[in-house]
């Protein structure tokens, strides 16, 4: 294992790129045939954490493969199975601590590689958020992922949101994608230019949306990333008033949810348009 790592972590001048991927794909085998110790696993775990960091974004994606392994392996020996009890099936505190460590890595790859990197990572990272952390847990950092002004691809991002989101409607949590919303639209509001504050409320209000036909068009919204035109002001009134009309069943929920856009309402903007789409929204005629 100490010769496999030595033979990682030279420079590619040093080791081949087949030499590079054979000893990888070796080592993810040695693993999953369970014959390594306690000791050996926990040095691969670090080992391919920090392969996942380096430059070249060829060998940081086949590392990527290994540390995978290495997670779901190392979690299937603590918890085999899965509980149909959900207090049985939550994970640790410590655990959560330390796989939350290593998916700041996978959040950095997306920030800092190129675009087919993010994208192979943003499509694993739904599924691994869902099986390795509580959903309070994960929250607060996608949708800060997404609005971060240093995260230059928000429409991969505004897929993982979509997913994680879908994935707690699929397992009765609604409520708790409603009161990310409104915990976070304030947040959104205040994003800049205006133009992106509106693509990504509406790419948020989809992702929320329990409609099949609003969550249809999810890939058509995430391609008008920060434009500004009518159709974009249409889509945005309409996956809002959505979310307003069907998840939002409490009087004081809509008032908050209203008084959020007056404060950032001026004529001629998108919130403007929208209050004036609310005080319209049980009348039969467009607004």
């Amino acid at each position: 294992i100490q010769m496999c790592g030595l033979m990682l972590s030279e420079n590619e001048g040093s080791t081949p790129s087949v030499i590079y991927h054979c000893v990888l794909r070796g080592l993810e085998r040695l693993l999953l045939s369970e014959q390594l110790s306690q000791l050996d696993c926990e040095a691969l775990v670090k080992l391919s954490v920090d392969r996942v960091n380096v430059l070249s974004p060829h060998r940081a994606m086949a590392a990527l493969g290994l540390m995978l392994s290495c997670m779901y392996t190392g979690k299937e020996k603590v918890s085999p199975g899965r509980s149909s009890d959900p207090q049985l099936a939550a994970p640790d505190s410590e655990s959560v601590i330390v796989a939350m460590e290593r998916v700041s890595v996978l959040f950095d790859r997306v920030r800092k590689g190129f675009p087919f990197e993010a994208r192979v990572v943003t499509r694993i990272l739904p599924q691994f958020l869902d099986d390795f952390f509580p959903p309070q847990d994960v929250m607060n950092k996608v949708i800060g992922e997404f609005l971060s002004n240093q995260q230059p691809y928000p429409q991969f991002m505004a897929k993982v949101l979509y997913k994680v989101f879908q994935s707690l409607h699929t397992t009765g949590q609604s409520s708790m994608v409603r009161d990310w919303v409104m915990l976070s639209l304030s947040n959104f509001t205040q994003r800049t230019p205006i133009a992106m504050a509106m693509w990504s409320l509406s790419c948020f209000f989809v992702s929320a949306s329990t409609s099949h036909w609003i969550s249809g068009i999810l890939p058509h919204i995430i391609s008008r990333m920060g434009k500004s035109e009518q159709v974009d002001l249409n889509l945005f009134c309409l996956v809002a008033i959505d979310f307003y009309r069907h998840q939002i069943d409490e009087e004081l929920d809509r008032r908050a949810f209203q008084s959020i856009f007056e404060v950032v309402s001026s004529p001629g903007n998108p919130y403007h348009r929208l209050l004036t789409c609310l005080q319209n929204v049980h009348k039969i005629t467009p607004c």
